[in-house]
């Protein structure tokens, strides 16, 4: 994507229909998903060397409770009908930071499509400002692959500012792993549906502690929660490990046995300790039990994300037990109303 809006008469921005001298913004439908993977994948290619998304994985993203269609999604269509971008608002309770997801195939980039997509994605972010808090900072969020200069030139022309980084860490499970030390009273139990609301619970207190965290009504929060981790294309609660410590959850690894299509890649998607049982290697022995349970299960690695500059000094765990960054991201923020930060910036006593 580039800064160049010269050949963009934009019509009727905040309208369902956004009319362009080169390309039409409509909202997406089901049936643009194949071309919509095939360009997020075109530039995870050119930024990562691999794909970043399954048609599968992709449909249930867009099955999602939290994104409409037709509100929240915009692609951009050339006269000749090939859909040349597209981008995604994602917006819930309390409304205070928007994230927003958007992709230009690569062979279309320098023709203002971009500057397009993120035209629409700011007005319509700029919809929901009345809906949050009236004292709370709003703010728009979207990241770009690190050193893929065009994004990162558009986000800061549009005065985005980079505020973070994010990596995603690997490391190989051949060999002999390492067998788990688990604290005095504390032990796994096997995970049940019955489980889900108390690990819920669990998670988002442990996630209180994470750089961003914001709080969600439980009955929202718990309902995108369930969806997007039972939802998912490779998802088997036989591969969620909950710690126990007498009748409390104490921490736990949810984890699933491919990534983006790769079944030779596990994924943990999330782990956490809750604080009255962190600084006991807890986390360790979860990782190291999930790391021996998904080399039972064929995958020849392991990998996951982490923010770079973890509150809680996560990457310095990660590189502890063999997991070493492979790529990385950038992510920019922008202040659409000034107030105070609902979201968490640094671990509170």
């Amino acid at each position: 994507m580039t800064a160049d809006s010269s050949r963009f008469l934009v019509y009727r921005r905040n309208s369902m229909t956004v009319q362009t001298t080169a390309a039409m913004l409509r909202p997406a439908c089901m049936a643009d998903l194949p071309a919509v993977v095939d360009i997020a994948n075109a530039c995870a290619r050119e930024t990562d060397g691999r794909d970043e998304l399954t048609l599968e994985s992709y449909t249930e993203e867009w099955r999602d409770p939290a994104l409409n269609l037709d509100t929240n999604t915009r692609v951009a269509v050339l006269p000749d009908g090939t859909i040349a971008g597209c981008v995604e608002v994602w917006s819930s309770a309390p409304y205070v930071d928007h994230w927003v997801w958007g992709r230009v195939h690569p062979s279309l980039r320098g023709q203002g499509i971009g500057t397009a997509l993120m035209d629409w994605a700011e007005a319509r972010v700029a919809e929901y400002v009345e809906q949050a808090p009236p004292e709370a900072q709003v703010t728009l969020t979207t990241a770009s692959a690190s050193g893929h200069q065009p994004t990162i030139d558009l986000m800061i022309d549009r005065g985005f500012v980079a505020i973070r980084h994010s990596l995603h860490m690997e490391r190989s499970l051949a060999g002999e792993l390492p067998t788990p030390a688990w604290p005095a009273g504390v032990a796994l139990r096997p995970f049940t549906s019955e489980q889900h609301l108390a690990l819920y619970r669990a998670i988002d207190e442990i996630w209180h502690d994470h750089w961003g965290y914001v709080e969600t009504p439980e009955d929202e929060g718990y309902a995108l929660w369930l969806h997007r981790m039972t939802q998912a294309q490779d998802y088997d609660p036989s591969l969620w490990f909950v710690a126990y410590a007498g009748g409390e959850i104490a921490g736990a690894v949810l984890c699933y046995p491919a990534h983006s299509g790769d079944t030779s890649l596990g994924w943990v998607s999330r782990l956490g300790v809750r604080r009255p049982w962190r600084k006991q290697r807890l986390a360790q022995a979860l990782l190291y039990h999930a790391f021996g349970e998904l080399q039972r299960r064929g995958c020849t690695r392991v990998g996951l994300g982490v923010d770079a500059e973890s509150l809680t000094g996560a990457t310095r765990l990660y590189k502890k037990v063999g997991l070493q960054p492979v790529q990385s991201s950038v992510t920019f923020s922008k202040i659409v109303r000034s107030g105070a930060a609902l979201t968490t910036e640094a671990l509170s006593d």
